[in-house]
Protein backbone atom coordinates (compact mmCIF):
# COMPACT_ATOMS: atom_id res chain seq x y z
CA UNK A 1 0.00 0.00 0.00
CA UNK A 2 1.01 3.85 -0.75
CA UNK A 3 2.00 5.56 2.08
CA UNK A 4 0.23 8.84 2.74
CA UNK A 5 1.98 11.76 3.40
CA UNK A 6 2.88 12.12 6.42
CA UNK A 7 3.62 8.27 6.63
CA UNK A 8 6.25 9.34 3.64
CA UNK A 9 8.02 11.76 5.81
CA UNK A 10 8.22 9.72 9.00
CA UNK A 11 10.22 7.46 6.91
CA UNK A 12 12.23 9.47 5.22
CA UNK A 13 13.25 10.93 9.09
CA UNK A 14 13.88 7.49 10.27
CA UNK A 15 15.87 6.88 7.07
CA UNK A 16 18.17 9.83 7.63
CA UNK A 17 18.24 9.53 11.28
CA UNK A 18 20.01 5.95 10.93
CA UNK A 19 23.98 5.93 12.41
CA UNK A 20 25.79 5.02 9.56
CA UNK A 21 24.61 8.37 8.15
CA UNK A 22 26.37 10.23 11.32
CA UNK A 23 29.50 12.48 10.80
CA UNK A 24 32.26 14.70 13.05
CA UNK A 25 31.39 17.20 9.99
CA UNK A 26 28.81 17.55 7.94
CA UNK A 27 29.47 15.89 4.32
CA UNK A 28 28.05 16.74 0.90
CA UNK A 29 25.41 13.85 1.52
CA UNK A 30 24.28 15.51 5.01
CA UNK A 31 23.56 19.13 3.33
CA UNK A 32 21.81 17.24 0.75
CA UNK A 33 19.85 14.88 2.54
CA UNK A 34 19.10 17.83 5.12
CA UNK A 35 17.98 19.74 1.87
CA UNK A 36 15.36 17.17 0.95
CA UNK A 37 14.20 16.32 4.27
CA UNK A 38 13.62 20.07 5.17
CA UNK A 39 11.91 20.19 1.79
CA UNK A 40 9.65 17.31 2.62
CA UNK A 41 8.44 18.99 5.71
CA UNK A 42 7.94 22.26 4.57
CA UNK A 43 4.93 20.46 1.55
CA UNK A 44 1.09 20.68 2.75
CA UNK A 45 -1.28 19.06 0.29
CA UNK A 46 -3.13 22.44 0.18
CA UNK A 47 -0.09 24.01 -1.92
CA UNK A 48 0.46 21.05 -4.11
CA UNK A 49 -3.15 20.82 -5.73
CA UNK A 50 -4.47 17.79 -4.30
CA UNK A 51 -4.26 15.19 -1.65
CA UNK A 52 -2.76 12.77 -4.54
CA UNK A 53 -0.18 14.94 -5.77
CA UNK A 54 1.38 15.54 -2.30
CA UNK A 55 1.93 11.96 -1.82
CA UNK A 56 2.98 10.81 -5.35
CA UNK A 57 5.51 14.13 -4.41
CA UNK A 58 6.43 12.80 -1.15
CA UNK A 59 6.35 8.87 -2.33
CA UNK A 60 8.63 10.03 -4.83
CA UNK A 61 11.48 11.44 -3.21
CA UNK A 62 11.57 8.40 -0.90
CA UNK A 63 12.26 5.92 -3.73
CA UNK A 64 14.87 8.10 -4.87
CA UNK A 65 16.43 8.94 -1.91
CA UNK A 66 16.95 4.91 -1.02
CA UNK A 67 18.35 4.72 -4.55
CA UNK A 68 20.61 6.90 -3.72
CA UNK A 69 21.94 5.31 -0.90
CA UNK A 70 21.92 1.98 -2.31
CA UNK A 71 24.79 3.55 -4.80
CA UNK A 72 26.27 5.33 -2.38
CA UNK A 73 26.42 2.12 -0.22
CA UNK A 74 28.34 0.55 -3.58
CA UNK A 75 30.57 3.22 -4.62
CA UNK A 76 32.07 2.97 -0.54
CA UNK A 77 32.71 -0.58 -1.27
CA UNK A 78 34.12 -0.64 -5.12
CA UNK A 79 37.95 0.35 -3.62
CA UNK A 80 38.37 -2.69 -1.33
CA UNK A 81 36.62 -5.29 -3.79
CA UNK A 82 39.38 -3.60 -6.59
CA UNK A 83 41.99 -4.02 -3.85
CA UNK A 84 40.77 -7.47 -2.95
CA UNK A 85 40.90 -8.55 -6.46
CA UNK A 86 44.45 -7.27 -7.14
CA UNK A 87 45.46 -9.39 -4.22
CA UNK A 88 43.78 -12.54 -5.29
CA UNK A 89 45.58 -11.89 -9.17
CA UNK A 90 49.10 -11.83 -7.33
CA UNK A 91 51.18 -15.21 -8.83
CA UNK A 92 54.10 -16.92 -9.63
CA UNK A 93 57.16 -15.29 -10.30
CA UNK A 94 58.28 -17.25 -13.40
CA UNK A 95 55.95 -18.13 -16.55
CA UNK A 96 55.79 -21.36 -18.01
CA UNK A 97 58.37 -21.36 -20.54
CA UNK A 98 60.88 -19.35 -18.49
CA UNK A 99 63.68 -22.06 -17.59
CA UNK A 100 66.62 -19.67 -18.08
CA UNK A 101 69.19 -20.12 -15.42
CA UNK A 102 70.46 -17.76 -12.86
CA UNK A 103 73.04 -16.21 -14.58
CA UNK A 104 71.10 -15.49 -17.59
CA UNK A 105 68.31 -14.19 -15.76
CA UNK A 106 70.80 -11.92 -13.52
CA UNK A 107 72.77 -10.66 -16.65
CA UNK A 108 69.31 -9.78 -18.18
CA UNK A 109 67.97 -7.85 -14.70
CA UNK A 110 71.92 -5.84 -15.30
CA UNK A 111 71.44 -4.75 -19.38
CA UNK A 112 67.72 -3.98 -18.29
CA UNK A 113 69.33 -1.56 -15.31
CA UNK A 114 71.95 -0.16 -17.89
CA UNK A 115 69.49 0.53 -20.42
CA UNK A 116 67.10 2.51 -17.79
CA UNK A 117 64.66 -0.09 -17.66
CA UNK A 118 63.62 -0.03 -14.36
CA UNK A 119 60.95 -2.39 -14.24
CA UNK A 120 62.40 -5.27 -16.33
CA UNK A 121 65.75 -4.45 -13.65
CA UNK A 122 63.31 -5.23 -10.71
CA UNK A 123 61.01 -8.16 -12.25
CA UNK A 124 64.52 -10.42 -13.56
CA UNK A 125 66.25 -9.22 -10.61
CA UNK A 126 63.88 -11.08 -8.17
CA UNK A 127 63.37 -14.07 -10.75
CA UNK A 128 67.80 -14.29 -10.49
CA UNK A 129 67.30 -13.85 -6.58
CA UNK A 130 64.59 -16.60 -6.90
CA UNK A 131 65.82 -18.77 -9.36
CA UNK A 132 69.47 -18.69 -7.34
CA UNK A 133 67.87 -19.88 -4.12
CA UNK A 134 66.19 -22.76 -6.41
CA UNK A 135 69.74 -23.89 -7.96
CA UNK A 136 70.76 -23.92 -4.14
CA UNK A 137 68.26 -26.35 -2.95
CA UNK A 138 67.30 -23.41 -0.33
CA UNK A 139 63.20 -23.02 -1.61
CA UNK A 140 61.37 -25.46 -2.88
CA UNK A 141 58.78 -25.27 -5.54
CA UNK A 142 60.53 -22.29 -7.14
CA UNK A 143 58.45 -22.13 -10.54
CA UNK A 144 55.30 -22.34 -8.84
CA UNK A 145 55.62 -20.04 -5.45
CA UNK A 146 54.96 -16.52 -5.31
CA UNK A 147 57.18 -13.78 -4.70
CA UNK A 148 56.14 -13.14 -1.18
CA UNK A 149 56.00 -17.06 -0.80
CA UNK A 150 59.87 -17.32 -1.36
CA UNK A 151 61.15 -13.95 0.45
CA UNK A 152 59.45 -15.72 3.63
CA UNK A 153 61.23 -19.52 2.81
CA UNK A 154 64.49 -17.64 1.70
CA UNK A 155 64.35 -15.07 5.32
CA UNK A 156 65.28 -18.20 8.15
CA UNK A 157 68.45 -18.94 5.66
CA UNK A 158 69.43 -15.31 5.41
CA UNK A 159 68.31 -13.49 8.09
CA UNK A 160 70.30 -10.13 7.92
CA UNK A 161 68.58 -9.59 4.19
CA UNK A 162 64.95 -10.49 5.63
CA UNK A 163 63.78 -7.22 5.00
CA UNK A 164 65.79 -6.36 1.77
CA UNK A 165 63.73 -9.74 0.37
CA UNK A 166 60.58 -8.69 1.54
CA UNK A 167 60.58 -4.88 -0.06
CA UNK A 168 61.98 -6.90 -3.40
CA UNK A 169 59.19 -9.00 -2.74
CA UNK A 170 56.71 -6.28 -2.87
CA UNK A 171 57.77 -4.77 -5.56
CA UNK A 172 58.24 -7.11 -7.68
CA UNK A 173 54.54 -7.86 -7.05
CA UNK A 174 54.12 -3.91 -7.85
CA UNK A 175 55.17 -4.09 -11.20
CA UNK A 176 54.72 -7.69 -12.42
CA UNK A 177 50.78 -7.81 -10.66
CA UNK A 178 49.34 -4.50 -9.73
CA UNK A 179 50.95 -2.34 -12.73
CA UNK A 180 53.04 -0.17 -10.41
CA UNK A 181 56.22 1.14 -12.65
CA UNK A 182 59.51 1.21 -10.75
CA UNK A 183 61.94 3.86 -10.28
CA UNK A 184 65.72 3.65 -10.05
CA UNK A 185 65.74 3.43 -6.22
CA UNK A 186 64.18 0.31 -6.31
CA UNK A 187 65.54 -1.18 -9.11
CA UNK A 188 68.78 -0.61 -7.96
CA UNK A 189 67.91 -2.32 -4.33
CA UNK A 190 66.73 -5.15 -5.86
CA UNK A 191 69.58 -5.86 -7.81
CA UNK A 192 71.57 -5.12 -4.59
CA UNK A 193 69.59 -7.83 -2.88
CA UNK A 194 70.41 -10.19 -5.43
CA UNK A 195 74.01 -9.65 -5.07
CA UNK A 196 73.63 -10.09 -1.35
CA UNK A 197 71.96 -13.63 -1.30
CA UNK A 198 73.95 -15.16 -3.91
CA UNK A 199 77.08 -14.17 -2.04
CA UNK A 200 76.49 -14.81 1.54
CA UNK A 201 76.89 -18.36 2.62
CA UNK A 202 73.06 -19.50 4.08
CA UNK A 203 72.60 -19.43 7.72
CA UNK A 204 72.74 -23.16 9.35
CA UNK A 205 71.47 -23.88 13.05
CA UNK A 206 75.21 -23.44 14.67
CA UNK A 207 76.51 -20.83 11.81
CA UNK A 208 75.71 -17.61 11.15
CA UNK A 209 75.64 -16.35 7.89
CA UNK A 210 78.87 -14.98 6.38
CA UNK A 211 80.55 -13.78 3.10
CA UNK A 212 80.75 -16.98 1.15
Amino acid sequence: MTPGPDEARDLLERELQRSEYAAVEPTWWDRASRAVLDWLQSLRADGLGSPAVAQTLLWTAVVVLVAVVVLVVVARGLPRRRARTAADSIGGVFDADDLRPTRDVAEAARAALRAGDWDGAVLDGYRAIARGLGERDLVPDVPGATARAIADRAAPSFPDAAVALARAAAAFDAVRYLGRPADEPTARAVLDTEATVRTTRPVRPDQPAVPA
